[in-house]
């Protein structure tokens, strides 16, 4: 599709800089090739690599958010810092992603004639609550959307929420049933099912990621005496987030010897790519989980909940496991029944992992709506 000559600057507001570059970055760079002069706006980050990763010739704009607090004057500051940014970047179009970008973000945007997209990437935390602050939330995230032009949805279940609860009109609602997507040529096909299982959980480590769960199956297992097996967590410590696990209770279960923490790295493909790796993700909420699609692409098998935003990944004896959330049993026995595969069993999880991938999860057909969105632009 060709780019629109009336659209010349397009920004992107996170609520991190590892968001837009690990989620967004293949869209980004594209645009940026098109010819489009690209910014990107979130806060500040002291990892090096993220920034490295940035495309050349891309902006980057750093502004500060509370991500998860509730602290009414630091939210009017970040409005007021976005009104800010996007009065001096003066973009033609706007995408904002997360909760607070999308509420404040489109504040702003609309107070200067600014068209914009938000999406919706889960329902996370701040809606899952039931309290007058998080009633407030929805209201201001209704406000939002619906003065939003377009807005993006990850799964099913979100698309029903956002227009039961009249968050925007239908022909305003976009579904992108392969979620964002990923890049097939970056994330190459490749497994090896012989020699030890490693058991591999990537994400934040968080309680609503399924961490104890995890934890506590890898501790059955090993008392089982399964021990051709190792359990392995990959992610950061995100202390900023209500429900994160201490640093203090995850150096307790290593120490224990439940489970390895291989901390973060700047390129998961050198992890997924060793040999006897599973992916697992007991988490209990997604949009449409980003660690699962890459599995998927290098045809890694995987275990994960029967919830919207990890279900998408798996179909259930074909390419992994489905478990209900909570339950450290059941992801035990899925673990289990795995290891009890053949390696015939295990190569045909594998392919048939890559095949989902490439069926729904190509991120050239997430482009395709960001261009068929900038092509609507008068």
């Amino acid at each position: 599709m060709r780019r629109n000559d009336k659209i010349r600057k397009i920004l992107f507001c996170d609520n991190t800089l590892w968001g837009l570059v690990n989620f967004r970055g293949h869209i980004i760079a594209h645009l940026h090739e098109m010819g489009y002069s690209v910014v990107l706006v979130a806060p500040q980050s002291s990892d090096t690599v993220m920034k490295s990763s940035i495309p050349d010739g891309v902006e980057y704009r750093k502004i500060e958010i509370d991500r998860c607090g509730r602290n009414p004057l630091h939210d009017w500051k970040y409005f007021v810092a976005l009104y800010s940014v996007y009065r001096e970047v003066r973009p033609d179009y706007i995408f904002h992603y997360t909760i607070k970008p999308n509420i404040y973000g489109t504040f702003a945007a609309k107070l200067l004639g600014i068209p914009c997209t938000d999406m919706m990437t889960g329902m996370g935390y701040a809606l899952k609550k039931k309290s007058l602050l998080n009633r407030l939330a929805l209201y201001l995230y209704r406000m939002a959307l619906n003065r939003a032009d377009t807005v993006f949805c990850l799964n099913r279940e979100n698309q029903d929420f956002i227009l039961k609860q009249k968050f925007c009109e239908p022909q305003r609602l976009v579904l992108l049933p392969g979620g964002e997507g990923v890049d097939l040529t970056y994330f190459r096909y490749g497994y090896e099912g012989r020699g030890k299982t490693i058991f591999l959980m990537v994400a934040r480590v968080l309680a609503d990621k399924g961490y104890r769960e995890f934890v506590q199956a890898a501790k059955t297992l090993k008392e089982s005496g399964r021990n051709n097996c190792l359990f392995a967590l990959l992610g950061p410590v995100d202390t900023s987030y209500p429900t994160h696990i201490t640093q203090k209770e995850l150096e307790t279960d290593v120490d224990k010897g439940w489970i390895e923490y291989w901390g973060v790295v700047g390129d998961v493909r050198v992890v997924l790519s060793k040999p006897g790796v599973v992916v697992v993700l007991p988490s209990y909420h997604e949009g449409l989980n980003r660690s699962l699609m890459e599995a998927c692409a290098m045809g890694k098998p995987i275990i994960t909940t029967d919830i919207p935003g990890c279900r998408e990944t798996v179909d259930h004896g074909k390419n992994g496991f489905l478990v209900p959330p909570c339950d450290a049993v059941a992801l035990a026995d899925a673990m289990s029944a795995f290891m009890d595969l053949s390696v015939e069993e295990k190569q045909t999880f594998s392919l048939h992992s890559r095949k989902k991938a490439e069926e729904l999860f190509d991120v050239r057909h997430v482009l395709d709506e960001y261009l068929k969105i900038l092509a609507r632009q008068e």
